[in-house]
């Protein structure tokens, strides 16, 4: 089958439209108009045009879109720890056809990621969201080696907080699935569709650049990193001076202010076949994780099938796992969180698993004080040891890091959260926008509620652990400097075991907690 009817059949636009309409032919309750039920669906949908404005690179109000629809959810899963009845409501398809929905769901999956991968995208209009991110955070390192696979030093403490190994591999997941440099050039395009109509009618100047590629017409000696010199609009020049005839300065080109730099036409950025077969494997392993993990809580501990697999469905249904459907640290410490709640009857084996989760992306580390307190009266000396050895093991595993990441001090703090607070010296994202003043009452509501949480809910059972884990890993989305909001892995599995959870509040660690 040729690769174009996978490209035109994934198009990013239709899959939030159909995905959307799907999901709520699925799950909404229409003889029970005002249910719970239909105001959780109405909130997960109403994520999806913040996922547009940020594909459209209306990236202040795509944002924005994301931290209200939060907000929204945050107020949301305050109010679940008081509902106590829970009516069990199926899905609108029989068993055997959400299982049917549920399998073919995965195979688009991995079609998304092994057929409509980077090297295989021939039109701008099927690149996913990821693609555009990277492209543009390609862009914006032109200069700077944009076309290696390893990470430049100076961009080492813009990294987000974690084990700096895997925020390379996962670095190098990202370029792998980056489009061509063609389809990259048209993504950042001024006439491209993703740009507003107001950035294509800017005025246009010549400007002295060092970053960029000389004109045929305009050939002169250059050298990298030459400075930015206004030269005046074509209305100030004489009749007599043009282009040519200016007098160049050694080591700059010429190019039109409000057009970006161009891509760097290489193959370079593509990686060996072992590298990419290795990069798909990580991200299936990944989804298909996520996926088992529904069914088994479902099963285990929902007492409920066919609810772990409208979990699954409903997961691979919206559109942000379509769109980012290969960043490993999205989809692997969200993996890893969701396994500590199917294993959360074993406290030494939930607590390896959130321990590797916080040493991958540190942030999960706000999940230990409501963990330890449901485990308070019986588990929780083995849920920390279970977190504390694995720190211990990256931090011996960090001996054997490549020094191109740094010193091995460095990684340490890196990995133990010091760029998390105030060392992220180039916000990305919200904050980019928006005045960094305000994120620290932010930040100081945040911790509040996360040591707060040791003392309420007082009476903590398997419902409340999975309402209060999400509340958390979505407040961290209101002051993370690295794409806030868009995080939405680390809490979306969460949020729908949440929605679709039936009563456990017999669910207690002293009665479900095995000695």
């Amino acid at each position: 089958m040729p690769t174009s009817f996978f490209q035109y059949e994934m198009l990013p636009t239709t899959w939030f439209y159909v995905s959307t309409l799907i999901i709520l032919a699925l799950f909404f309750k229409f003889n029970r108009f005002w249910s719970v039920r239909n105001l959780d669906l109405i909130g997960l949908v109403l994520l999806t045009p913040g996922l547009l404005m940020l594909a459209m690179r209306n990236d202040q109000w795509g944002y924005a879109w994301l931290f209200g629809v939060g907000f929204f959810l945050v107020i949301r899963l305050i109010f679940d720890n008081v509902m106590v009845r829970r009516p069990l409501l199926e899905p609108n398809l029989t068993p055997g056809g959400l299982t049917f929905a549920c399998f073919f769901l995965v195979f688009f999956i991995v079609a998304a990621i092994t057929i409509n991968r980077g090297d295989q995208i021939d039109t701008v209009r099927t690149v996913r969201l990821e693609q555009i991110l990277t492209t543009r955070h390609l862009q914006q390192r032109i200069g700077m080696n944009p076309t290696s696979l390893t990470i430049p030093h100076e961009e080492l403490a813009n990294l987000p907080p974690g084990f700096r190994p895997f925020l390379a591999f996962s670095e190098r997941t990202n370029l792998a699935l980056a489009p061509p440099a063609k389809i990259r050039e048209e993504i950042v395009r001024p006439a491209s569709p993703f740009l507003p109509s107001a950035e294509i009618e800017a005025p246009q100047i010549l400007v002295w650049s060092g970053d960029t590629t000389v004109p045929s017409s305009l050939k002169t000696d250059t050298v990298q990193k030459s400075p930015i010199i206004p030269i005046p609009p074509p209305t100030l020049l004489s009749e007599t001076t043009t282009p040519n005839s200016l007098e160049v300065p050694s080591g700059a080109t010429l190019r039109i202010e409000g057009e970006p730099a161009p891509i760097q036409t290489t193959t370079a950025l593509r990686p060996s076949l072992s590298t990419l077969s290795l990069i798909m494997s990580a991200a299936l392993l990944g989804h298909l994780a996520l996926v088992f993990g529904f069914l088994y809580i479902g099963h285990c501990h929902f007492g409920n099938l066919q609810t772990g697999i409208a979990c699954a469905t409903l997961y691979l249904l919206h559109p942000y796992t379509n769109q980012m459907v290969g960043r490993l640290d999205h989809l692997i410490p969200a993996a890893l969180i969701l396994w500590s709640v199917a294993l959360y009857r074993r406290p030494l084996l939930a607590g390896f698993s959130l321990g590797v989760a916080i040493a991958l992306v540190c942030y999960p580390a706000c999940l230990v004080p409501l963990w330890c307190s449901f485990y308070w009266k019986r588990g929780w000396i083995r849920f920390l040891i279970g977190v504390i050895s694995v720190q211990i093991l990256f931090a011996v595993l960090l001996l054997f890091s490549p020094e191109s990441l740094g010193s091995y001090h460095e990684q340490l703090l890196h990995m133990l959260g010091k760029s998390s607070l105030f060392i992220f010296s180039q916000p990305d994202g919200f904050w980019e926008h928006y005045d960094m003043i305000y994120r620290l009452p932010l930040m100081a509501i945040f911790f509040v509620l996360c040591f707060g949480m040791i003392l309420w809910p007082s009476r903590k059972h398997l419902a409340t652990l999975l309402s209060c884990s999400a509340l958390l890993l979505l407040g961290i989305q209101f002051w993370q400097l690295h794409q806030g909001g868009l995080y939405m892995a680390w809490y979306l599995p969460m949020l729908i075991l949440t929605n679709f959870r039936p009563n456990l509040e017999d669910r207690t660690a002293l009665s479900s907690v095995a000695h």
